[in-house]
């Protein structure tokens, strides 16, 4: 077990005697959400004592968050937390898994001079962690709130001004579409009037729903009912495309509150769009994942792929190259995510295909 006070006794006594920050070799079990935070945060953060290098990261699963960033960082990834006992400078091993049957065997297997911190120790060190990202996301979200309210003043104007002559165009086009008189060489043009008009009229509203705040209606409830429910909601997308669908759901997941409704939404969209670039008889995986006071669910197509162009353009609402609904729809998930306090990404890569990572937070009713 990790013994904090000696530890604590001994960078003490190396720090008066060297002023220079102590290097500190570390490895993680687990590479979950907290081992992908952990790793942002310290290569964004320098400690003023410590000197820390992540040697390593294990876990099973090689398409974990914490994994997929530690490979990005360069970082020796394994999926058996064994092979770190090969690393010769390794001076601490933190385990994040938070499952005791875990500590309990590295305790068992590890080398004599290897220190380790348990996960309720890591936990702790996860909690101020926690603090320090909440901070930097909340003076983002406060960038991000004055920069949409200035566009959505903007938007209001805009939608004003168009859709008052929209409105007119659009009538008048209907008319003349039902008028006995009107020649057929013109119906087809009075026809995708009305189309464009009805178009335009989807995309005003859009904006206009991307710029204002969303009104949360958070109840308690459980991501993995949320998620078979979304399995139900897309049976005839998926058996019309000829795409499978597995369910890997987390039985330790806990309730939570959120807008049921708002989330369910989110997901769905995002399926759709990964069964998009998918082809007839791939497969996608819908997993979920608890860790701590977070959750993970990861739609994974292995042999889908997505351009490094379409991606970087993925959830920008202003994008013209990937703009079949108005650009709003995936822009209106990250913003129902983001405003649960949580965030989405993904990535595409040749070895583990499409990858779409939602998390959010844990909120019990207190």
């Amino acid at each position: 077990m990790f013994n904090s006070g000696t530890v604590k006794e001994d960078i003490s006594s190396r720090t008066r005697a060297h002023p220079a920050p102590i290097a500190v070799n570390m490895a993680l079990v687990g590479g979950g959400a907290a081992c992908r935070i952990l790793l942002q945060f310290l290569t964004t953060h320098s400690l003023r004592h410590l000197s820390i290098r992540i040697l390593g990261i294990a876990d099973p699963r090689e398409d974990a968050p914490g994994v997929v960033y530690g490979r990005q960082l360069g970082i020796y990834t394994t999926c058996n937390f064994k092979d770190l006992f090969a690393i010769s400078d390794l001076d601490l091993l933190i385990e994040l898994t938070g499952r005791d049957e875990v500590l309990h065997e590295i305790l068992q297997s590890k080398p004599a001079h290897l220190k380790v911190m348990d996960h309720l120790s890591a936990q702790l060190f996860w909690e101020l962690i926690k603090l320090q990202e909440e901070k930097v996301q909340c003076e983002r979200r406060l960038t991000h709130s004055n920069r949409l309210t200035s566009v959505g003043r903007m938007a209001s104007y805009l939608a004003h001004e168009i859709r008052n002559p929209l409105v007119s165009i659009g009538g008048f086009a209907s008319t003349l579409l039902n008028a006995r008189d009107l020649p057929e060489s013109l119906r087809p043009k009075a026809e995708i009037i009305v189309k464009e008009v009805r178009r335009l009229e989807m995309v005003l509203k859009s904006l206009r729903d991307y710029t204002r705040p969303l009104a949360l209606n958070k109840k308690g409830g459980n991501f993995n009912k949320l998620v078979s429910r979304a399995y139900v909601a897309l049976e005839h997308e998926l058996r019309s495309s000829g795409v499978e669908m597995h369910l890997d759901l987390d039985s330790e997941m806990p309730d939570s509150l959120f807008d049921s409704d708002l989330i369910l939404d989110a997901l769905v969209t995002l399926a759709r769009k990964l069964i998009s670039f998918m082809a007839s008889g791939q497969k996608i995986e819908i997993r979920t994942e608890v860790c701590w006071d977070s959750i993970g669910i990861y739609l994974q197509s292995q042999h889908c792929l997505i351009s490094p162009e379409t991606l970087e353009n993925m959830f920008n609402p202003f994008s013209l190259s990937d703009a079949p609904q108005g650009g709003f729809d995936l822009a209106m998930c990250k913003k129902i995510i983001n405003d649960h306090g949580g965030d989405v990404r993904i990535t595409s890569t040749p070895k583990h295909g499409t990858i779409i990572i939602i998390e959010l937070p844990v909120e019990v009713d207190l």
